[in-house]
């Protein structure tokens, strides 16, 4: 998961909200566990703050601190009970009503996020702090998610005023306009935020990608084409001009720009270029780069769908079967839709016509169906 990490430790310049004590036995627990999420070893933080925790069971941030580290475990009925308890203690503390909702929005559950959230802000009087901040992104983060687009208008509005005029904040703004359906006003906050940020290639391509979703992939597309004049020379700009080359359709020239960063291309790039190669018709090469992809970066469910769709290409539907498998036992990341249909289908494609039955009636249950659907299911309850 993705935790917006929020500066709240006095002798450390980024980090998350965690709170830092010292000069006792639990406070030396604290500062174990501390250390342990900076080193990314969120189990062993856990046990870390337990201990703290039963060396001084009054203390809310300790609380709050395994209950941060239960968030990046994706545990979070854990992590509720750890808020819970900090709040019992105090019942104004700020950062386990945060917490909260991050746990509630993680979970998918919106309205209580919001709820959460909205009552960490009211622990706030006076001006709007740091951490006020933080709380107001993940409020609107949480609206966008649960389709409350007007909620989310009023949240990143109240973000512009108070801290003033920033390329994200523009942004984010005119996503949750187009996602409400006001292109064109929404549309005039992106250019706002290209004005602030006007050499920020991620930008111009979430733009794309916010107005492709939205229906306007023409509209999208200048933005792409805007990105292009940047004049930049670096690694990273090969990068992203090779990808907006791509979503473009021109994959010689994608390829070409890939070429500059090929030695030392990250996850991500070697993914493009294998998705290039695949648009060309060469599979071969496009599993080729994949695997470098997954030898360097380890499990990423992304390259086990795209693993798995270059696979089924080639009709290999075992192989197909195995890394869709692989990548929805990691939870299949942004793409475990597609993996439920594709998994279906190999076993389609293998004759296996009650599991392909059962992956379809398992697809269905989770994201409905269609008339296509429905006689492909009718068709293999026959076989």
């Amino acid at each position: 998961m993705r935790i917006r990490r929020w500066i709240a430790l006095a002798a450390v310049s980024a980090g998350v909200w965690l709170m830092s004590a010292c000069g006792s036995e639990a406070g030396s627990y604290n500062e174990a566990g501390l250390s342990n999420y900076a080193n990314g070893d969120y189990s062993q933080a856990v046990d870390s703050f337990a201990n703290a925790i039963v060396a001084d069971n009054q203390n809310p941030d300790y609380y709050v601190n395994q209950g941060m580290a239960y968030l990046e475990l994706e545990d979070y009925d854990s992590a509720q009970s750890c808020f819970d308890s900090a709040l019992r203690l105090d019942g104004s503390c700020q950062s386990a009503y945060r917490g909260k909702g991050i746990a509630y929005m993680e979970a998918e559950k919106y309205d209580e996020a919001v709820g959460a959230f909205n009552a960490a802000l009211a622990c706030e009087s006076g001006r709007v702090s740091e951490a006020e901040y933080d709380i107001l992104l993940y409020r609107g983060e949480t609206q966008m998610r649960g389709g409350d687009y007007e909620g989310a208008i009023e949240t990143y509005t109240v973000l512009l005023e108070t801290k003033g005029e920033e390329s994200q904040l523009y942004y984010l703004r005119g996503a949750a306009k187009i996602g409400g359906g006001d292109i064109e006003a929404g549309t005039a906050d992106l250019d706002q935020a290209v004005k602030l940020s006007p050499t920020d290639y991620s930008l111009y391509l979430n733009c794309y990608y916010r107005l492709a979703a939205a229906g306007q992939t023409d509209t999208g597309v200048q933005y792409l084409q805007n990105a292009l004049t940047i004049a930049d020379n670096t690694a990273d700009s090969h990068k992203y001009r090779g990808m907006i080359h791509f979503l473009l359709g021109d994959y010689s020239t994608a390829l070409a720009e890939f070429e500059y960063v090929r030695d030392s291309a990250d996850v991500e790039t070697l993914i493009y270029i294998g998705l290039c190669y695949q648009a060309q018709g060469d599979s071969e090469s496009c599993a080729a780069a994949l695997s470098q992809a997954l030898e360097q970066g380890g499990e990423n469910p992304d390259v086990y769908y795209q693993m798995g769709m270059c696979m089924f290409s080639m009709e290999e539907y075992e192989e197909s079967l195995d890394y869709l498998g692989k990548g929805l036992a990691l939870d299949g990341g942004s793409y475990r839709r597609e993996m439920l249909y594709m998994q279906a289908l190999c076993y389609e494609r293998l004759d296996r016509f009650s599991e392909a039955l059962a992956s379809f009636e398992s697809y269905v249950a989770l994201y409905g169906t269609s008339d296509a659907l429905d006689k492909e299911m009718a068709f293999l309850r026959t076989r």
